[in-house]
């Protein structure tokens, strides 16, 4: 009975390893993505960074996941001791879980509109 669910077994062990594979590698552009518990604002997200000496970048799909720019392991583990529950390279989770529109104006908006 257990060989026969061993692939299966295997599938999902397989894909549940792989964002964490991508996980453990430093992020190189220094960006990293903060998830906060849940139930957690923007408001509380911002506030726990300016304790740990750090300005949101931006905020996630769900408010309580932040990206910041932390270069240093150091940065990284304040933000953690000010209650972020996991603090991962944001290209982990680029498309699932933050936004990735783009932070300049469109050109279409950046023209004026004709006089009505």
């Amino acid at each position: 009975m257990m060989f026969k669910n061993t692939p299966t077994i295997l599938l999902i062990a397989i894909i549940g390893a792989t964002p964490l594979l991508a996980a453990t590698e430093p992020a190189e552009d220094g960006r990293y993505a903060a998830i906060f518990p849940p139930g957690w604002q923007v408001r509380d997200v911002v506030l726990a960074a300016a304790d740990a000496g750090h300005s949101t970048l931006t905020i996630g799909r769900t408010a309580n996941i932040g990206v910041f720019d932390l270069p240093h392991r150091d940065d990284r583990n304040a933000l953690r001791d000010a209650g972020a529950w996991l603090v991962l390279p944001a290209s982990v989770f680029r498309g699932c879980l933050i936004d990735q529109t783009p932070i300049t104006p469109s050109p279409r908006f950046t023209r004026e509109s004709p006089a009505t």
